[in-house]
């Protein structure tokens, strides 16, 4: 593991605290919706800044752990639009208003930051006291893969039957209508949580589970954890414009969820055999765009029937 200057930590720090403070407060100012063509710039913009960032990893831990970082974030990036469609049907499901969407996202990606840089601690250390553990990630995104490769985005999202939903109803009362941007609202003498509260419940349990795919994923290209960390976070910074920019195309990228599951396969592959295969990180790196990029070229391409795109929002489904 390399031994990482604190001014590396505290560079990292701020410049992920730049990128979603520019991006709450002026790429998707509150209470003003994103149209397609700022979510376009801006998420541009969150990527050149992600793919840059490689340059102050090479300066600092050298040209190995620079081409880790950028394979990493690749990775990373290409996972989390997975996230953004579940987030699409969530939203859909929830019938959440655009104003309260964008509020969704930025505390949920706001939560989504601490809680992976957490696991992502707990998951090093464990690997470096337990290394068989390597090969229980890789079993794990081997299954994950063949599961996505089998399964259907547009099947609708449960939530009658959603435990964090549930969990959140028991402890306080919850409105049956939104309230803007409010999460907790006060009628009767007596205070009640909005809808937008389950909402943010359900995408943080969400992002967990989605957590326990990317972080391995990374982990078979390197496990030191300024590379990781930087990589997470810079990956999840701009989702919130990347999620408005694809809001209303996810339908059409068909080939996107077999890629990703090939993806996932391959990587749970790698940490299986990594005492056997060693790839050198530009083999992974050109891997992830290969097989990504192919996915959403045939989905160009070939775009066939729309699937898969998330329902309008029509009512409350809190009642």
């Amino acid at each position: 593991m390399t031994d990482v200057p604190m001014l590396a930590w505290i560079m990292l720090a701020a410049f992920g605290a730049a990128m979603v403070a520019i991006d709450l407060f002026v790429a998707g100012a509150p209470g003003k919706p994103m149209t397609f063509r700022n979510s376009l710039a801006w998420s541009i913009v969150w990527f050149g800044a992600g793919l840059g960032f490689t340059i102050p990893v090479w300066m600092w831990l050298g040209s190995e752990r620079g081409g880790e970082y950028l394979a990493g974030y690749v990775i990373e990036r290409s996972l989390s639009l997975d996230n953004v469609f579940v987030f699409a049907l969530l939203f859909a499901g929830f019938a959440v208003p655009p104003v309260a969407r964008q509020a969704a996202l930025m505390w949920g990606i706001l939560g989504a930051i601490v809680l992976r840089v957490i696991m992502i601690f707990l998951g090093i250390g464990l690997l470096e006291a337990a290394h068989w553990l390597l090969y229980v990630f890789g079993a794990f995104l081997l299954y994950t893969g063949v599961k996505m490769a089998t399964s259907k985005h547009d099947e609708d999202v449960d939530l009658e039957h959603n435990r964090t939903l549930k969990l959140v109803r028991r402890i306080m009362p919850i409105t049956d209508e939104y309230h803007g941007t409010k999460l907790t609202v006060k009628q009767g003498g007596k205070r009640f949580a909005t809808p937008l509260v389950a909402v943010l419940a359900v995408i943080a349990t969400t992002d967990l589970i989605f957590a326990l795919d990317s972080i391995p994923a990374i982990f078979a290209i390197t496990l030191d954890p300024f590379v990781v960390v930087s990589a997470n976070v810079l990956a999840l910074c701009g989702m919130r414009s990347l999620y408005f920019l694809l809001e209303g195309m996810l339908g059409q990228f068909r080939f996107l969820q077999p890629a990703l599951a090939v993806l996932l396969v391959i990587i749970g592959a790698k940490l299986i055999l990594v005492d056997i295969i060693h790839l050198p990180t530009w083999v992974s790196l050109a891997l992830v765009v290969v097989i990504v990029g192919g996915g959403i070229a045939l989905s160009i391409l070939s775009p066939g029937a729309p699937k898969g795109a998330p329902p309008t929002p029509t009512e409350p489904p809190l009642e």
